[in-house]
């Protein structure tokens, strides 16, 4: 069985790559603000 390379339109790759840097942006902002959210609570109790 041979396997013959099919190539995909450089238009189609590059929103491939947009979609996946917005869903990699959206976990980090999600975990950033979680993080954000407990520090401050952590900060506030203590003064």
């Amino acid at each position: 069985m041979s396997q013959e390379k099919t190539f995909i339109p450089s238009e189609k790759y590059r929103q491939m790559l947009v979609r996946d840097g917005e869903r990699r942006f959206q976990e980090w902002q999600t975990n950033y603000i979680n993080y954000r959210k407990k520090y401050l609570r952590e900060v506030s109790r203590k003064s």
